[in-house]
């Protein structure tokens, strides 16, 4: 998982259902997201990744006066992360504590107004705490087991175990530590991921050793032709998803 310059996680600690929308919006714009049930585990956690900004919901996991508390500890903890509120609770009293005393860098924000406007305002908090970094597409690591694809090569079967993923392309590790030529074209290829398919076409332009270096992996970019709008936004999901999977288990842990 890459952070910084790459890009930052975004954290909604205990997210009302409200949210539940709204984040795959915000995944779907290629924002690194996460939903955090557990704020103890997630504090254990965040100085792993210091550049990552929290949204916490006043309404959920403690009282709003330990909320203050724990802000304050993560300040001192964790100075460089960026922390947000979220509440059911037009209260003009809190909004000044949290803006004005606790000087929250990220906002506080209030989802009555709707899933659609909560969106866009967290879009452009976001945007002005460059939460995308310079990158363009967020990535997922795919753990052995996640995800497969099968493609053909001049009559020749493939079948490959999923190293990569992101909405623009992926990184596979062909069994049998096969490769491709880089420049072959693959057209039909079926991936599957956490019991989804998805059925793709791309060209393979570079190859690397995998993350032990030693079996070599085959960098692949989708044909923008074999995107239509939902495979695109199917594929942002099951990356939100597979990195979802994984920051469950790092907080597991912790």
């Amino acid at each position: 998982m890459e952070g910084g310059a790459l890009g930052k996680k975004i954290f909604f600690v205990y997210p009302p259902q409200v949210l539940t929308e709204v984040v795959d919006v915000l995944a779907r714009q290629e924002f690194e997201v996460y939903l955090s049930r557990d704020h103890a585990k997630l504090r254990r956690c965040v100085s792993a990744f210091p550049d990552s900004i929290l949204f916490i919901n006043l309404d959920d996991g403690l009282s709003e006066a330990d909320w203050r508390v724990y802000i304050q500890s993560m300040r001192a903890d964790a100075p460089s992360v960026g922390i947000g509120i979220v509440t059911l609770n037009d209260n003009a009293g809190l909004r000044e504590f949290y803006l004005m005393n606790a000087q929250v860098q990220c906002g506080f924000i209030i989802l009555k107004i709707g899933a659609t406007k909560t969106a866009e305002i967290l879009a452009k908090t976001l945007e002005a705490n460059e939460a995308r970094g310079r990158r363009k597409f967020v990535r997922a690591v795919c753990a052995p087991g996640i995800g497969q694809c099968l493609a053909n090569d001049e009559g020749a079967t493939i079948k490959a175990e999923l190293t990569d993923l992101s909405s623009a392309g992926m990184a596979i590790r062909i069994e049998g530590g096969g490769s491709v030529k880089v420049g072959t074209v693959l057209r039909d290829m079926t991936i599957t991921i956490k019991g989804q398919r998805l059925l793709v076409s791309g060209v393979v332009v570079a190859k690397r050793a995998d993350s032990s270096g030693s079996e070599p992996v085959s960098v692949i970019m989708f044909s923008p032709g074999s995107l239509d709008e939902a495979r695109r936004e199917k594929l942002k999901t099951l990356v939100f998803r597979v990195n979802q999977a994984a920051m469950d288990i790092i907080l597991e842990r912790a």
